[in-house]
């Protein structure tokens, strides 16, 4: 399968840092945001198919809460033995009036089924609370049915929250919250400096201790998945601080500032409701069994993941190996999802969107969070005495490298920095795809102004 390679060179991912939604040049975005693969995975392009072109990639990528909810169920095995939940928050950022509640409109489609049920559901705990009521204080009072909804509304408190969860028994929720501030309100599940929403991304367990018999006591796995929209202001007032690890486990999009505003979304045809019909069917019939075990998707992804710590290493960027880690299992549960949808076969298709998602999660947030992150790292390394150019041994190497050199000036320099040389033409291949480097012969290479320029600043950094 060949792979498309994002291209994260200095310059370009300096730009993407710098780039403001609202202020991004029209020249700029349409050739470098990763595009979906051509023959895009049947339950993808049904799902989007009424979009226009240019918002087709935001939109795929927020379908994955919805779906990761559906599909609650299932269980995969990931690497070190992890098992992992299809857990994902997703965050379309975009200013005013640029097409946001096209998310709602997918959200009634995407599972319908699921709001029949909560609609039903909330029907019979108002009969509950009715009956309450007119029993009173006597002893008549009807037993809590411990009713739970899967859809939870931005506004739960945070007693609501893990009371909901722990009503649901183990099945899957989503919140989805069309402005991204609204959550900023005192005793919102979300208020908690971020510890719930860190907790849902690994479905790991949470919960809190109370005294009264009133309130809620609970300890539960944190299975909420979430999608969220918002201004680049509120994203940002939202997620302030890069390094609490937040960021690194939400899927960031945005439509493309060129994007043709006269496109209309297009209404769904009947055939096209039936697949959407059937796509809910078969993640919902998903039992909690054995954990599934995909090991030619999980290669895959741990591979993607190593190809961009050699990007990080080679440019001297420190957030992509930061980022990619989590990039790559977004990528990975959304190749189960597929591999669910297709009858727990696993297809070409569903491993190119697989290497798809954890492109496009890595762009954005490289673009949205790359600067910021890479501070944090900076600070973090003068703290502990360490320059941050110290552990980056390709770049390193790079600049002990002299102005014209060959494979074996390079294969040295890895040895005697205590290094194998394993991997070094790759190494040097991304410093040509990054413009550190150009090629003189086949064997022999030059470094650019561009090159000359990051040795300089090496330089001046470890002295």
């Amino acid at each position: 399968m060949k792979e498309k390679v994002l291209n994260l060179s200095p310059d370009n991912v300096k730009d993407m840092q710098t780039e403001s939604p609202a202020k991004e040049s029209k020249e700029t975005v349409a050739d470098r945001i990763p595009k979906l693969p051509k023959n895009v995975h049947w339950a993808v392009k049904a799902i989007v198919e009424p979009f226009p072109e240019d918002r087709k990639e935001a939109m795929s990528l927020m379908a994955l809460p919805f779906l990761g909810m559906l599909g609650g169920n299932a269980r995969f095995l990931y690497r070190n033995q992890e098992v992992h939940h299809l857990g994902f928050e997703c965050c379309l950022v975009g200013e005013q009036s640029i097409g946001k509640s096209a998310l709602t409109r997918m959200q009634n489609v995407l599972i319908s089924k699921v709001i029949e049920e909560d609609n039903e559901t909330r029907r019979k705990s108002d009969e509950y609370a009715d009956e309450c009521i007119a029993a009173g204080d006597g002893k008549d009072k009807p037993k809590d049915p411990h009713y739970g909804t899967r859809i939870m509304m931005p506004s739960t408190t945070k007693a609501q929250f893990y009371q909901n969860i722990k009503n649901l028994n183990g099945k899957r929720a989503i919140i989805v919250c069309p402005e991204i501030d609204s959550l900023h309100v005192p005793n919102n599940w979300s208020r908690d400096g971020g510890a719930n929403e860190r907790l849902m991304f690994d479905t790991e367990v949470g919960g809190q201790d109370t005294k009264s018999h009133a309130g809620t006591s609970a300890r539960v796995p944190v299975a909420v998945n979430l999608v969220t929209s918002g201004t680049p202001k509120a994203v940002k007032n939202h997620y302030r601080n890069a390094e609490d690890g937040l960021v690194t486990r939400v899927g960031f999009c945005s439509f493309p500032q060129d994007m043709n505003e006269e496109a209309e979304e297009r209404p769904r045809s009947k055939k096209n409701l039936e697949t959407i019909l059937s796509i809910q069917e078969i993640l919902l019939s998903e039992k909690e069994g054995d954990v599934i075990n995909i090991p030619q998707l999980k290669k895959q992804q741990l591979e993607w993941c190593a190809r961009q710590k050699t990007v990080s290493d080679a440019s001297g960027n420190q957030s992509i190996s930061t980022f990619r880690k989590r990039a790559a299992v977004m990528g990975f549960r959304a190749g189960c999802v597929l591999y669910l949808l297709d009858g727990r076969k696993l297809t070409r298709k569903a491993l190119e969107f697989a290497i798809w998602v954890s492109e496009y999660v890595l762009y954005f947030q490289l673009k949205y969070f790359g600067e910021q992150m890479n501070e944090s790292i900076e600070e973090n390394a003068m703290m502990m005495q360490v320059p941050v150019f110290a552990r980056n041994a390709n770049a390193w190497v790079f600049c002990k490298l002299p102005g014209m050199f060959c494979y074996g000036n390079v294969e040295e320099a890895y040895t005697q920095i205590g290094m194998k040389a394993t991997g070094y033409r790759m190494v040097v291949s991304r410093w040509i795809r990054n413009g550190w480097v150009e090629k003189v012969d086949k064997e022999h290479f030059r470094k650019t102004a561009t090159g000359i320029q990051i040795c300089n600043k090496m330089g001046r950094e470890a002295s």
